[in-house]
């Protein structure tokens, strides 16, 4: 069993290390009959936030070298609606259900905490922190989610900015740091019309690997309590392994996802 709580009272044991991000199969209905979740060690679905949004205007996406750049606007219908439409599959998807929620302020956090800490087949929270984050929002977002219910946390971190937030983020009760949000990146995309538009968003793909393995070396150095979460640009067995003897206990996996779901 791998831990990915360690030190909270209940903790989250898992058998596997290989996780899907949060996003790669939406609140746990969008995923490819190739996908076998019971294999997993757990799922993170989302993100989920107090007021749902439509997200950012198509196009979302452009293809890049190394991957694709992705502005979804953090679409989402709204805690209310998720967990009526969606919380009673969490309990038969297989493996360990994680929600992450993505609100950047710590009253709204704390609203759409107390509503998944009390939802049934949930083990655990994951909160996205905003890029423009410092330490002092990073440990209220923190806190005020720890302090809505008995679930453990994790902080998944914007990556290039990893070791300036870690420790506010375990200060603040996370259980795990999950290194990390999708550095930025940018394309323009030819339209249908012959006109150009930019594309601004997270770099998605094996591009990320190498910046994203950086900022788990350099926060493995600072041996704070906790679990390390590698997530950003694994495509391949060998990257996954780099990463675990990095210092991550789970390796997090995303658009991989998409272009093989097997």
């Amino acid at each position: 069993m791998i831990e990915l709580a360690p030190h909270h009272k209940i903790g989250l044991p898992v058998e596997n290390p290989v996780i899907l991000a949060g996003g790669t199969i939406g609140y746990g209905e969008a995923y490819h009959a190739g996908l076998d979740l019971a294999k997993l060690g757990c799922v993170v679905v989302g993100p989920v936030m107090r007021h749902g949004t439509a997200g950012s205007v198509p196009p979302r996406y452009g293809a890049v070298d190394g991957g694709m750049v992705l502005d979804s606007g953090l679409q989402n219908r709204g805690v209310g609606a998720v967990l009526r439409r969606f919380g009673r599959s969490w309990p038969g998807l297989g493996c360990p259900v994680i929600v992450q929620i993505a609100d950047s302020q710590p009253e709204l956090v704390g609203q759409v905490a107390q509503r998944i800490h009390e939802a049934l087949g949930v083990s655990g929270i994951e909160l996205l922190l905003p890029h423009h984050a410092d330490a002092s929002l990073t440990h209220r977002l923190l806190r005020t989610t720890v302090r809505a219910g008995d679930l453990p946390v994790w902080a998944k971190l914007p990556l290039q900015r990893t070791p300036e937030l870690a420790e506010a983020a375990v200060a603040g009760g996370a259980s795990a740091l999950v290194v990390g949000s999708p550095p930025p990146g940018a394309t323009v995309r030819k339209r249908g019309d012959g006109t150009r538009q930019a594309i601004v968003g997270g770099l998605h793909g094996p591009g990320a690997f190498a910046p994203m393995l950086a900022s788990l070396l350099r926060l493995a150095e600072m041996d704070l309590p906790g679990a390390l979460i590698a997530c950003g640009g694994i495509h391949t067995l060998e990257q996954a392994r780099q990463a675990l003897a990095a210092g991550a206990a789970a390796v997090q996996i995303d658009s991989a996802v998409w272009v093989e779901p097997g």
